[in-house]
Formats: structure tokens, sequence, C-alpha cells
């Protein structure tokens, strides 16, 4: 039960992960390559 929770977890983080990646990646495509706010967010600052 207890590593069926896990898993799922897992698969969710994993998806989540993937889903945060395409975003990224959409928002340099439409803003026309690496600029400081990609940067931002990239690595959480503000």
């Amino acid at each position: 039960m207890i590593e069926k929770i896990l898993f799922c977890l897992k698969l969710l983080l994993v998806l989540l992960v993937i889903i945060l990646f395409g975003q990224a990646i959409q928002y340099l495509i439409f803003n026309g390559g690496f600029s400081g706010s990609f940067l931002d967010i990239i690595f959480f600052r503000q």
C-alpha cells in the first residue's frame, strides 16, 4: 500500500518537472532566447 503511494508521488513529481520544463521552453521560444527574466525564473529569483 505504502509502496503504491510512493510510486504515485514519484510519478506525479516527474510529470510536474516535465510540465514545468515544457513551460520554460515555451517561454523561451515566445520571448526569443535567453533573457535575464528567464534566468530569474529558473533560479527562482524575484
